[in-house]
């Protein structure tokens, strides 16, 4: 059967068209990815003595952003940020052994990550030497399981826009993760575990844990 030119053009461009709607949208000319490697996340609790209180940080803190500007600013597609338990210290050997028993082990002795992922966040305002807030929701996993969880961060554009820095405080609540409040020698933690993030990212490849996981 001989085909007509009529026919062969109609089916080249119904077999493009397919094809276009295949592929996968290409991302902004202008998107950029970031890489934090050693940001700090700390925590401070209150208990049932007054004045009294425990507190604990990590220089460990790992995150990957991507995003991309436009005029009005920018726009974070994604992130990713992750943090080993055994880094998060209290400066008392025990306090941290009884807090990674009793906060962050499985019910079979495993240890993961603490995890946080958002997506799409717009940020306005965001200009090299300016700093705006923008409110990211996504989930914060601990033990393994993800809750949801909204922190305003302060985003601000360093030097030549290939910098960023982002801070941010926000609440955790230990009975969301069925996690029972700690108590020893008559003393309590509160349920609630005020977190500050502190960030510094700079454009480059993707970054990789030392288990080997994005």
């Amino acid at each position: 059967m001989k085909l007509s030119n009529k026919t062969i053009l109609s089916v080249t461009f119904c077999a493009a068209a397919v094809s276009a709607i295949a592929q996968p949208a290409a991302p902004p000319s202008d998107a950029q990815t970031l890489a934090v490697e050693s940001g700090i996340a700390t925590f401070h609790v209150t208990t049932n003595v007054p004045a009294l209180e425990v507190s604990g940080k990590s220089s460990a803190l790992q995150a990957r952003v991507q995003l991309h500007r436009d005029s009005s600013g920018v726009t974070l597609e994604k992130i990713e940020a992750w943090m080993p338990v055994k880094t998060l210290l209290t400066g008392m050997a025990l306090r941290d052994e009884h807090m990674r028993k009793y906060i962050f082990a499985t019910a079979t002795g495993d240890l993961p990550d603490l995890r946080f992922e958002s997506g799409r966040v717009n940020c306005p305002g965001v200009a090299p030497g300016h700093e705006a807030t923008c409110t990211v929701t996504g989930t914060l996993a601990i033990r393994g399981v993800p809750r949801a969880f909204s922190i305003p961060l302060k985003v601000r554009q360093e030097g030549n826009g290939s910098a960023f820095r982002a801070t941010g405080e926000g609440t955790v609540k230990l009975s969301d993760y069925g996690i029972e409040q700690p108590s020893q020698l008559g003393v309590k933690t509160s349920n609630e575990v005020k977190l500050r993030l502190d960030l510094n990212g700079k454009e480059r490849g993707l970054v990789t844990t030392a288990m080997g996981r994005p």
